[in-house]
Formats: structure tokens, C-alpha cells, sequence
């Protein structure tokens, strides 16, 4: 009787062992394959690897790519990101587009496209279109977001030279231009970085920066690219100080 048993637990431990070697091999040939379609994928000929030329510039010296085209909101035209491949490996990033350098924009009317930059030396560290309506949080009762027609009436645009100097202050520069890319205009030059903007409505823009250490605010006019006030950023309590101190100080 004991030997029956015996034999009965050494069939099921074999077994059980034999069950566990196959689930390690499937395991195994599933993770070898999964390896295998994302290394396929990756090494696939996509056009953007490739890229040697296109409207008109040549990109093989520095190995740049071209980005899917997008629409811009309420315009005939699309644009596309020129960039180097991105520097950084990780989850969405392999494979991807690093910081654009230019920006491709086609009209899809007369099916012509133009380059927003004359050349592909500065870094875009920043893009933004302007809309109109401006994107501001709007809820309907239901709590879902509002569903407004846009259009894009400018394009705002942080560039950095791609030599940097202490001597004067920064090396960004913050401009506007049509939504179309074209007449580009800076609004700030030297700066040390964007802080970011807001658009009260259509036909303004506030456009938040530093320069030489200091924040600022900038007011300009969308249609047109003026500026209409550009000055330090300052709290109620400085502004009121300021009329004391002076009025202290006497004549």
C-alpha cells in the first residue's frame, strides 16, 4: 500500500514538473517574440529615418527628421516639426523627435508649404498658437467640457540662438507671428527663458518672461505684433511704496 503511494506521488511530482517546464518555455518564447516585434518595429524603413530632402532643404548632414503633419485649428495650412531623433530612451520617447528646430507649414489650397525659419540653427524651445476664442476652461451643466469652433490667429514662439553669451543677459528670443508662420516678428529679445502666457481675449496677449534675473509681463496686440506695455512684475504693495519712498526722498 505504501509503495502503491509512493508511486502515485512521484507520477504527480513529475507531472506537476513537466506542467511547470512547459509554462517557463511558453513564458519564454512569448518574451523572446515580444523582444523581436518591438525591435521589428523600431527598424522599420519609416519615411521620417530617412528623410533627405524636403521642401527645398537638405537634411542628411545633420540627420534630422520630419514629424506627422497637424492641423492648425480653423486655417487651411498644417505644419510639422523639424527636429533631431530625441536623446532620451524610455517609455514614448525612443524613436521620437527631440526639440524642433524649425517648422514646416503647406497650404492645403494652392498645396505649396514654406519654412518658418530661414535656416535650421535655432532651437524652438517653445510654440503656441493663439486662438480665437482663447482657450479658456469652459464647462457645460453636465460638467462636460464646451465644444467651441476655434481659429488660430497667431503663432507665439520662444527661439534660442545656438550660441550662448553672458554678455547679454540671455539668449532667447520671444516673437509673434500669423498663423500661418510668416511674418515673424521678436516682441522680446534676449531673454532668459518663457514663464508662460495668457490670452485675455482675441486681440491681446500677456506674455510672462525673465530678463536679466527679472520676471516681467509683456502686453501685445496679436493682430497686429505691438507691444503695447512691457514692464517688471510687481505686487500692489510695491506699487504703493513706491509714491512713499519718493515723496520721503523730498525734492
Amino acid at each position: 500500500m505504501n509503495e502503491r503511494s509512493n508511486r502515485f506521488f512521484v507520477w504527480v511530482w513529475r507531472i506537476n514538473g513537466l506542467l511547470l517546464l512547459a509554462l517557463g518555455l511558453l513564458a519564454v518564447m512569448g518574451a523572446t517574440a515580444l523582444v523581436f516585434n518591438i525591435g521589428l518595429f523600431w527598424s522599420r524603413d519609416r519615411p521620417e529615418q530617412h528623410l533627405a530632402q524636403v521642401a527645398g532643404a537638405n537634411l542628411t548632414a545633420k540627420g534630422f527628421r520630419l514629424g506627422e503633419f497637424r492641423r492648425i485649428a480653423g486655417t487651411q495650412f498644417l505644419y510639422a516639426q523639424l527636429a533631431p531623433p530625441s536623446e532620451y530612451i524610455g517609455s514614448g520617447s525612443s524613436g521620437g523627435l527631440g526639440t524642433a528646430r524649425n517648422l514646416l507649414f503647406f497650404d492645403t489650397v494652392t498645396k505649396k508649404a514654406h519654412w518658418f525659419l530661414p535656416d535650421n540653427d535655432q532651437t524652438i524651445r517653445s510654440f503656441s498658437f493663439l486662438m480665437d476664442p482663447p482657450n479658456v476652461n469652459c464647462w457645460n451643466d453636465d460638467g462636460e467640457p464646451c465644444k467651441r469652433d476655434q481659429k488660430a490667429i497667431a503663432l507665439l514662439v520662444e527661439t534660442e540662438a545656438p550660441q550662448t553669451t553672458a554678455a547679454t543677459g540671455g539668449s532667447r528670443t520671444v516673437a509673434l507671428a500669423s498663423q500661418d508662420g510668416r511674418d515673424l516678428t521678436p516682441i522680446a529679445r534676449s531673454i532668459g527663458g518663457l514663464l508662460g502666457y495668457h490670452q485675455p481675449s482675441a486681440d491681446s496677449v500677456l506674455v510672462f518672461y525673465v530678463s536679466a534675473g527679472s520676471a516681467r509681463v509683456l502686453d501685445a496686440e496679436t493682430a497686429t505684433r505691438k507691444v503695447r506695455s512691457d514692464a517688471l512684475l510687481s505686487s500692489n504693495e510695491q506699487d504703493a511704496a513706491q509714491p512713499a519712498a519718493a515723496a520721503a526722498r523730498g525734492p
